[in-house]
C-alpha cells in the first residue's frame, strides 16, 4: 500500500506523463526519451499549443515532448544528453532559438514541489492578520481585488478554474491570497501573492498552509510552483512542508 506521499508523487507522475503522451516508465529509465506530443485523458488541463515543446524530469530521465516536425532535430540535438545537460542554461538557449522560428519564448526550467497529509508541517497565523477560506464560484468574488495574480488566475472561464482561495486580512484590507487552480481533477496548482508591504511577516506561509491543507481534505492533491531563482518561494514551499518533486520547462506563445 502507498503511503501518501508516494501516492502523491505517483499521481503526478501518471498526469505528467499524460501532459507528455508518453508511458510513466519514461520517467523512470536514465536519458533522454522523446516522444510526440499526444493529448491525453487525465493531463493538466492547459491551453493546447500547436506547436508543444514540453520538457520534464522526476529526478532520472528526461521525456521530451514535441511537435513530430521537431523531433528529428531534438534527437540530434538532446539524445545523447544526460539530465543535468538537459537543463543546463546553453542548451535552455539551444531550445529558445529552435522555437523563435515558431514565434515562441521558453518558460522555465521551473521546479515543482508536492505536498502530503504526513509532510505537511504545523504554521501559526502571525498576529494581527485574519484568514478566511473561500470556496468554489465564490472564488471570483476575489476577482475585484488587483495584484494577486501569482494566486488568482482572473479568467471565469479558464480552463483550469481558480476553485479554493485563502484571504488574510489585516485591519479589514486584503493583504494576502493563496489560490488553487484545479489544474487536472486531482492535481490542484497553490499560488500565492503577499502584497509588498505586508511580506516577511509568514502571511505567505499561513496561508499556504491553510489551502494547502483545505486541498489535501478535500482527497485532492496539491503542487507548488517556483522559478528556480525564486528562493523566497522555495523557502515558503519547504517550511510548509513540500517537497522538490520534479522540473519541467514548456514552450510558450509571449504574452
Amino acid at each position: 500500500m502507498l503511503t501518501d506521499r508516494q501516492y502523491a508523487l505517483a499521481l503526478a507522475r501518471t498526469t505528467l506523463a499524460a501532459d507528455c503522451g508518453c508511458d510513466e516508465q519514461a520517467f523512470l529509465s536514465e536519458g533522454v526519451v522523446i516522444v510526440p506530443a499526444k493529448v491525453r485523458p487525465g493531463r493538466r488541463r492547459f491551453p493546447v499549443n500547436p506547436r508543444p515543446l514540453f520538457l520534464a524530469t522526476f529526478g532520472a530521465g528526461v521525456v521530451v515532448s514535441c511537435h513530430p516536425d521537431r523531433t528529428s532535430r531534438l534527437v540530434s540535438s538532446l539524445g545523447s544528453m544526460d539530465r543535468d545537460e538537459v537543463f543546463s542554461a546553453s542548451t535552455v538557449m539551444l531550445l529558445a532559438r529552435l522555437v523563435e522560428s515558431d514565434g515562441q519564448v521558453v518558460r522555465g526550467p521551473s521546479l515543482k514541489h508536492l505536498c502530503s497529509r504526513s509532510t505537511l508541517r504545523e504554521v501559526e497565523v502571525p498576529e494581527g492578520i485574519d484568514v478566511s477560506l473561500v470556496v468554489g464560484d465564490q472564488v471570483r468574488t476575489l476577482y475585484g481585488h488587483a495584484g494577486f495574480r501569482n494566486a488568482l488566475c482572473y479568467q471565469p472561464d479558464s480552463p483550469t478554474p481558480d476553485v479554493l482561495a485563502a484571504v488574510a486580512r489585516r485591519e479589514g484590507e486584503v493583504v494576502g491570497i493563496a489560490g488553487a487552480s484545479a489544474d487536472s481533477d486531482e492535481l490542484w496548482q497553490i499560488g500565492i501573492d503577499v502584497v509588498p508591504t505586508a511580506r516577511g511577516l509568514g502571511i505567505g506561509r499561513a496561508l499556504v498552509h491553510r489551502l494547502t491543507s483545505e486541498t489535501i481534505a478535500l482527497g485532492r492533491v496539491p503542487y507548488y510552483s517556483a522559478a528556480l531563482s525564486n528562493l523566497r518561494s522555495l523557502g515558503l514551499a519547504v517550511a510548509v512542508g513540500y517537497w522538490p518533486a520534479w522540473v519541467e520547462l514548456r514552450a510558450v506563445d509571449p504574452q
